[in-house]
């Protein structure tokens, strides 16, 4: 392959990358016309893993080419088009801890907005349901710390699913207002090997319009 060739596969390589949700720029690096480096630079938005996922995912769909996870490197920076930025109306996820004692397991989840964190704490069985629904709660406490409403959330459910051979999370959350008025709000994440967070996202994804509102 020569180096005019290479270039332009190159090229067109990195435009679809740049493509991917949450990514800004990328550069497919070439030596002896195999490709041997893959550079990106995206916003927050998505992790890491899963930006690189999607590559791999990419390549294979579009290329029929399969690229090792390890030639592919992520460098992230915050975005002001970034709808997760601290600086945005959107909760960001800082952390999630879950700490399995003797007789039951103790779950924090760390949310932040704009700049103020706030944690939120639940108790829960050692069993992994009991765990998965711990976390959720977690989720919606530090959800009901950081804003002023009057609503009550609850978890009603916590599942696992597979689609297109991923993984998700599935969430139902119970919302209660004064006057006994109340409904119901589901949301989803793909797990990508991080169940934990994908329940926190899948919680988030449920109430998000309301938090924003």
């Amino acid at each position: 392959m020569t180096q005019g060739a290479a270039a332009q596969i190159s090229n067109t390589y990195s435009e679809y990358i740049t493509k991917l949700p949450g990514v800004i720029n990328a550069n497919v690096v070439f030596i002896d016309g195999e490709i041997e480096e893959v550079h990106v630079l995206s916003d927050t938005f998505r992790t890491p893993k899963q930006i690189v996922r999607d590559i791999q995912s990419l390549f294979q769909a579009q290329f029929q080419k399969e690229i090792d996870h390890r030639i592919i490197s992520v460098a992230q920076i915050e975005s002001e088009l970034n709808p997760t930025s601290k600086h945005s109306l959107r909760l960001v996820i800082e952390a999630v801890t879950v700490a399995k004692r003797r007789d039951q397991t103790d779950v924090e989840v760390t949310l932040s907005l704009d700049g103020k964190m706030y944690i939120g704490r639940q108790s829960s069985l050692k069993d992994n349901y009991d765990v998965n629904r711990g976390i959720a709660q977690a989720t919606l406490n530090s959800i009901a710390i950081s804003s002023d409403s009057l609503q009550k959330y609850t978890i009603l459910d916590v599942r696992f699913s597979e689609i297109a051979g991923e993984r998700m999370s599935l969430v139902c959350v119970l919302i209660s207002s004064p006057g006994n008025v109340v409904c119901r709000c589901s949301g989803t994440a793909f797990s990508y090997d991080e169940d934990s967070v994908a329940i926190v996202k899948a919680t988030l994804n449920a109430l998000n319009r309301r938090i924003e509102s």
